[in-house]
């Protein structure tokens, strides 16, 4: 490396950060710093060669440090201006607001008055249109009533520009229930003339209804003469036929009480051989079964015997296996305190003292 060829290191006090920061300023800097660094001849073989790398490599650190700094000053100097005028605007705003509410207050709640004053005018009209709408045929009663609240509805509102609205809705309310009275009146007086109608005619059933009833009580009362003496025939008749009924149902009752009795005594002779029958079976069965149960008991207590001596030697092969497991962790935990400098007879003392419990808050795990 030569020892004549040097980067400058950039210092703030010799710039203007203006100038720097100018459309290309810093580009030019840059690209001179670079230009700078890397005609200066790179030799890493020796230990000077080295330490010149790392003196240029540090130049250029404080170097892009001084150009940030600079940056990050005139980034906080723009700032503290912008904030500053968003203050500005914040009080336009906010002053103007409030200023334009002030002169506007008065119109505002004439506007509002205004509204108010409207949306009950149209209120009133809606409810006096209200009484003249109907979703179907009304009653006489019903019809005076909305004719009387028509008229007087809203009758001494100081409708002022709306007047003419309200007159003309008013008449053309009053119309439509007039016509609604004159119809339900009309329907009124159809509905009687059509009950005195249905009246006459149900009379003139009624009148027609006791005829066939009469009618039919007559034929009825004939009918049921003829009834009672065709009844008397056939109960003369019947009496005679039930007579040789019975004679005949006594004569086949007699032979079937001989065979039923025939019937008992074979039955009685073939259940007394069944219930010997089955009593044979049954010793038999017995026996058996008490066999069977003397072999089960039998087997039950072989496998009793022999499930207690498995279980007996596993209980003795885990005891064993548990007795060199724990052996094993104490001649461990002995042979860690040797190795600390404890003779043996004091490493044994120290572990049976922590497997019973005699040293607070010290355990093996086994």
């Amino acid at each position: 490396m030569s020892e004549t060829t040097e980067i400058a290191v950039v210092e703030t006090r010799a710039l203007v950060p203006t100038q720097v920061y100018a459309p290309g300023g810093v580009l030019t800097l840059v690209e001179k710093l670079e230009a700078e660094a890397r005609a200066v001849p790179v030799d890493i073989s020796t230990a000077k060669g080295r330490d010149e790398v790392k003196s240029l490599a540090y130049k250029i650190a404080r170097s892009k440090t001084a150009l940030d700094d600079m940056g990050k000053k005139l980034n906080e100097d723009a700032r503290a201006r912008i904030n500053a005028v968003d203050a500005d605007r914040r009080l336009v705003r906010d002053r103007l607001d409030a200023l334009k509410d002030e002169v506007r207050k008065p119109l505002t709640e004439w506007e509002d008055a205004e509204k108010a004053r409207v949306k009950g005018h149209e209120d009133a009209l809606a409810e006096i249109a209200a009484l003249g709408r109907r979703e179907g045929p009304i009653t006489v009663e019903e019809a005076q009533a909305r004719i009387s609240a028509a008229k007087t509805t809203h009758a001494d509102r100081d409708w002022r520009e709306f007047r003419a609205r309200a007159l003309h809705l008013r008449e053309q309310t009053l119309a439509n229930l007039v016509l609604a009275l004159e119809l339900a009146e009309r329907q009124a007086r159809e509905a009687e003339e059509l009950a005195r109608l249905r009246a006459e005619q149900e009379e003139r059933e009624r009148q027609e209804a006791e005829r066939l009833q009469a009618e039919r009580e007559a034929r009825i009362a004939e009918e049921a003469a003829e009834t009672a003496r065709q009844a008397e025939r056939a109960r003369a008749e019947a009496e005679a036929r039930a007579a040789q009924e019975q004679a005949e149902v006594a004569r086949l009752a007699a032979e079937r009480q001989a065979r039923e009795a025939e019937q008992r005594a074979a039955a009685a002779e073939a259940r007394a051989a069944e219930e010997a029958r089955q009593a044979e079976a049954a010793r038999v069965a017995a026996e058996q079964r008490a066999e069977r149960e003397r072999q089960a008991a039998v087997e039950a207590e072989r496998q009793r015997v022999a499930e207690e001596a498995e279980a007996q030697r596993r209980a003795d092969e885990q005891r064993a296996a548990d007795r060199a497991h724990r052996g094993r962790i104490n001649s461990g935990a002995v042979a860690a305190l040797l190795a600390t400098g404890v003779t043996e007879e004091q490493a044994r003392v120290i572990v049976t003292a922590i497997i019973s419990g005699s040293i607070p808050n010290v355990s093996i795990r086994y």
